[in-house]
């Protein structure tokens, strides 16, 4: 009877023993696929960030080369006020007139792509923290499993 009982407790160490190790490779593969998964979404989420930051810059440049057009055209109407301290002559007002509509209007569309980028530049800034929020639980995640991130 007492070779019963030591065979039994024997048998349930052993059991547990394999259950603990069963146990534990279910949570390394579980650690495992979150890695995974968060490596993927970083990866996505740096792809969206760089492609946005790259938006902006071109958004950002065409900007500029617009506001230069609308300085010059400024100086031009500018030009045309100053010929005579009575206003612009009668001979040229046509041009003058076709030249401060084009300014008006390049004005309006400056307006327009100013407010594009501002709002670019804000959903931007999501994606950009979102990236980094991935980043965080990334390097926690490998932290808590004790493997060291790359830097």
């Amino acid at each position: 009877m007492a070779k019963n009982v030591v065979a039994s407790l024997a048998a349930a160490a052993v059991g547990g023993v394999i259950l603990l190790g069963v146990v534990r490779l279910v949570e390394r593969q579980q650690t495992s696929d979150e890695i995974n998964r968060l490596r993927d979404a970083l990866y996505r989420a740096r792809v969206s960030a760089g492609r946005c930051q790259g938006s902006l810059q071109t958004s950002e440049s065409s900007l500029l080369v617009l506001g230069i057009t609308i300085d010059s055209l400024k100086n031009r109407v500018d030009s045309f006020e100053a010929m005579d301290r009575r206003g612009v002559p009668a001979g040229r007002y046509d041009e003058y007139l076709e030249l401060f509509d084009s300014y008006n209007d390049s004005v309006e569309v400056w307006d327009g792509r100013e407010r594009r980028l501002r709002t670019a530049e804000t959903s931007c800034r999501a994606t950009i923290e979102e990236h980094n929020a991935l980043t965080d639980s990334l390097q926690a995640l490998l932290a808590e499993a004790g493997i060291e991130a790359a830097g």
